[in-house]
């Protein structure tokens, strides 16, 4: 009697999931962003977010948790139940770069999170306030030599690309400068045209609109070719050969979620590449639009993982 009622309870638990599987979207979606409002992946995430509402016909919002390099986002997810109806707008950071340096981030990008689609990819632009007495590479480079460990420059916090592709910068260039940390690149861009630090390695989108402004001077973009976008501007690497440092931003969501679930999350977002407007949108931005298959997304986070790995175990660099 006993196994006849388990195996009746298994069967109903089964047919309930399957169901539950069967009626999604049933409710409201989040879009966990592990950054402020107002920069390049709270952009990225509102755009999904619209599109994805329409096509799937339910409600998708945005969910600003910054903080901790993205630990709070991503530890959100993580907390979840894996039923769909919770993703994180990732970038290189959550998924790549600081579980090597933080133990706070103690888990496993690979393991614990289940690859979605990548919106798009962007390299960094390094900008500096408008008042500081440099114009090019070669003159900051002078400039931070003589200051000997003076200038500052943020990023959108601890262990994130902005911080690393900084960082990469000062050891190429054999300078000295202190890192200031935000909770998001807006920030950072604020008070970069305020003063308050020298430099910031932004996303393109972050800086783009000020660029006619007189409030901030582009110095170099970490791409191997220089930006469409930002045709004037050189690359880091016509001064230190090889220098290249990019990110992506990608929906991801816990690992258990149902495989239809996240090729129908997928497959609508690719359809965002038919879309014109959406699309010089991004390009606007700096975005390289992507839309990769979940497959090949998956592929891209453990190839980095395994570059990553390498250069971050021995950086020296650690966030508590």
């Amino acid at each position: 009697m006993y196994r006849a009622l388990a195996v009746a309870a298994l069967t109903l638990c089964a047919a309930t999931a399957v169901s539950a599987q069967g009626n999604w979207p049933s409710k409201p979606i989040s879009i966990v962003v592990p950054f402020g409002a107002g920069g390049n992946t709270d952009v990225m995430a509102r755009l999904t977010a619209t599109h994805l509402t329409k096509a799937l016909g339910v409600s998708v919002v945005v969910d600003n948790k910054p903080g901790a390099a993205g630990l709070i986002a991503s530890k959100q997810v993580l907390a979840a139940p894996a039923d769909g109806y919770m993703f994180l707008m990732a970038t290189a950071t959550q998924i790549v770069t600081a579980p090597f340096i933080n133990a706070n981030f103690n888990f496993d990008g690979v393991k614990d999170f289940a690859p979605v689609v990548n919106v798009g990819a962007n390299s960094f632009v390094l900008t500096t306030r408008a008042t500081l007495p440099v114009k090019n590479l070669a003159e900051l480079t002078a400039y931070a030599k003589r200051e000997n460990g003076k200038l500052t420059y943020g990023s959108g916090g601890q262990g994130t690309l902005t911080h690393l592709s900084a960082y990469m910068f000062t050891k190429r260039a054999e300078v000295e400068m202190v890192h200031v940390p935000y909770k998001g690149g807006s920030a950072a861009v604020t008070d970069m045209i305020g003063g308050q630090i020298d430099l910031y390695s932004a996303s393109p989108s972050e800086v783009i609109p000020q660029m006619n402004s007189g409030k901030l001077r582009m110095i170099a973009v970490s791409s191997p070719t220089r930006l469409k976008e930002l045709p004037n501007v050189p690359t880091i690497a016509e001064t230190y050969p090889g220098y290249e440092v990019s990110t992506w931003n990608g929906l991801v969501a816990r690992a258990g979620t149902p495989p239809e679930v996240l090729d129908r999350v997928a497959n609508e977002v690719a359809k965002m590449k038919d879309d014109p407007a959406l699309i010089k949108k991004l390009e606007d931005m700096g975005v390289v639009p992507m839309f990769v298959t979940r497959a090949a997304f998956g592929e891209q986070i453990q190839r980095e993982v395994a570059m990553w790995g390498k250069t971050l175990k021995n950086s020296g660099i650690h966030s508590d």
